[in-house]
């Protein structure tokens, strides 16, 4: 996972016009819930938290809030002060996002704002274990944010999705394809592995429903999921984003060879 020593990035005001794109696109296509709880990794900051409570407040009826840095857990800590002045109340916790027990039958949105690359280490198994635990499960969305410009190499991308890339027919000899597929696909291939590792790929029908690329001091992406019931078959998982993707910096869709 990150190194979560690591101090959190001051992001502009393109990660929050790539998160409003994507939560629009969801709640015109998938929301139909009168109330959600949210579960955020979201910053010191909270912005996230008024976001979604600007476009609807009852999104937000219950809202927990995970830091595992002290010194930005305190400053979360203070933004929930100031918020609940205003009349919005956040719950902050000293851990893990991954850590969260889920505490409501009320369908989630979670939203894991990470740093670096949502790929790698041991991510496939946290979700793996957030599936398997029903912490996400059918009628939530999860919302997934995850650096476009790094990677420990191409070799070891192959080597992390190999049995992926196979199935989707990726030439893994021509870096042109992997990087491609790698940039609009790393946080889907990565839950596919978390359902598989948990044989739960058959239970759970999980879809993306878009993309955005953005940039703040660095080239990132923010990936939305529905979960429902079903399955999910890896090729319809990839290819189903359709239409999907769209061009923060540019501003208008892209292709997925383009993402």
């Amino acid at each position: 996972m990150a190194d979560n020593s690591l101090e959190r990035l001051k992001f502009g005001p393109n990660k929050y016009s790539a998160f409003h794109l994507l939560m629009a696109r969801w709640l015109r296509q998938r929301g139909h819930q009168e109330r959600y709880c949210y579960v955020t990794l979201g910053g010191t900051e909270l912005r996230d938290v008024l976001s979604v409570r600007f476009m609807d407040h009852s999104l937000i009826s219950n809202v927990w809030s995970y830091e595992e840095n002290k010194a930005r857990f305190k400053e979360a800590q203070a933004s929930s002060v100031r918020f609940a002045a205003a009349g919005v109340s956040v719950e902050v916790r000293h851990g893990s996002f991954f850590s969260h027990q889920r505490q409501s039958e009320l369908p989630h949105i979670f939203f894991l704002d990470l740093t670096g690359v949502c790929a790698f280490g041991d991510y496939h198994i946290q979700f793996g274990e957030l599936f398997q635990n029903e912490v996400i499960r059918e009628g939530d969305c999860l919302l997934i944010t995850s650096h476009l410009g790094h990677n420990p190499g191409w070799k070891q991308v192959i080597k992390q999705f190999d049995a992926e890339f196979a199935i989707l027919g990726v030439d893994d000899t021509h870096s042109p394809s992997v990087r491609s597929m790698f940039r609009r696909a790393h946080p889907s291939l990565t839950l596919f592995k978390g359902l598989c590792r948990n044989q739960l790929q058959s239970e759970l029908g999980i879809t993306c429903f878009g993309a955005v690329k953005y940039r703040d001091t660095t080239p990132m992406g923010i990936y939305g999921y529905d979960v429902a019931q079903g399955k999910t078959e890896l090729r319809t998982f990839i290819s189903g984003v359709g239409d999907g993707y769209f061009d923060g910096v540019g501003g208008g869709f892209c292709a997925a060879e383009a993402f």
